[in-house]
């Protein structure tokens, strides 16, 4: 009874000791950024939704990242419609002022009795280019679904740039979250693409959520980059993004101002956004 007594003691010991360590684990995990840190992110060009999302650990991909000027950047709004089976028939483009009204007069409208022979979703993309005190220029791509697709299959974010740049090593950063009835979650890419051209993540658009539908869909790809010819005063970066309704296999291509995902997915490219940046 006594060898009994000691295990069970034992045993409750290690119970709370880890499980005390497991919590400030998780508090440390969930913890938010300071404003300071916010801030930092903001005179970097990264868009409310990623900043208010970003953890700690993901903020020390960026932590070293100091502007030395403003940033370039270029906002896009994209009005995706779709008929009753899901195909993407149409894309519309505007401006931050004019799609916010657009669909504050599309949630006005929604009656109980209404008939829809289409659908539409909304999402926005931000592309920003930043120059920082070591000499590199930080890009990244921004993505934000205002207004759930009605297809969630496999979507592609990247970028693309002049050949004669180059991708500073261990730079690529990628990061897609959503949020359902659990809270928010993040998913990592399924591939990642790079040449001399540009880098592009395939990831897989999370449709079913538990307890909830899936909504607040966000994230964003980065990297570092210097100028590979020392003759080089400026440079051109394309923001790209393409949702997929229909995929059998994908082949990614990368060139400047265009990425495509093969023959056998039926895609749709969102407008690129352009910015031209000086090293």
């Amino acid at each position: 009874m006594f060898k009994k007594k000691n295990v069970l003691s034992l045993f409750m010991i290690l119970f709370f000791v880890l499980g005390f360590n497991n919590l400030f684990a998780d508090a440390a995990a969930i913890e938010g950024l300071k404003e300071s840190q916010k801030e930092h992110l903001k005179q970097l060009g990264f868009t409310e939704e990623n900043i208010a999302s970003m953890t700690i650990d993901e903020y020390q991909d960026f932590k070293y990242a100091i502007p030395a000027e403003p940033f370039v950047q270029e906002e896009t709004f994209y009005k995706v419609i779709s008929n009753l089976e899901g195909e993407v028939t149409g894309v519309e483009e505007y401006n931050e002022k004019d799609a916010l009204k657009l669909m504050e007069l599309e949630e006005r409208m929604i009656t109980p009795f209404a008939i829809n022979t289409e659908e539409t979703s909304w999402m926005s993309m931000t592309t920003t280019s930043t120059k920082l005190t070591n000499g590199r220029t930080l890009l990244h791509n921004n993505f934000t679904w205002l207004k759930n697709p009605n297809v969630s299959l496999s979507d592609m974010v990247g970028l693309t740039y002049n050949d004669s740049v180059v991708i500073e090593p261990n730079t690529i950063k990628f990061s897609y979250k959503y949020t359902d009835g659990l809270g928010e979650h993040t998913l990592g890419y399924k591939s990642l693409s790079k040449n001399a051209q540009g880098i592009a993540a395939i990831f897989n658009l999370k449709g079913i959520g538990t307890n909830a539908g899936t909504s607040n869909h966000h994230g964003y790809i980065a990297v570092e980059v210097s100028k590979g010819n020392t003759n080089d005063i400026s440079a051109n970066a394309f923001g790209h993004y393409t949702h997929t309704t229909l995929t059998f296999s994908i082949d990614v291509s990368i060139k400047t101002g265009d990425i495509g995902l093969g023959m056998a997915t039926a895609e749709t490219k969102m407008t690129n956004t352009a910015i031209k940046f000086n090293f």
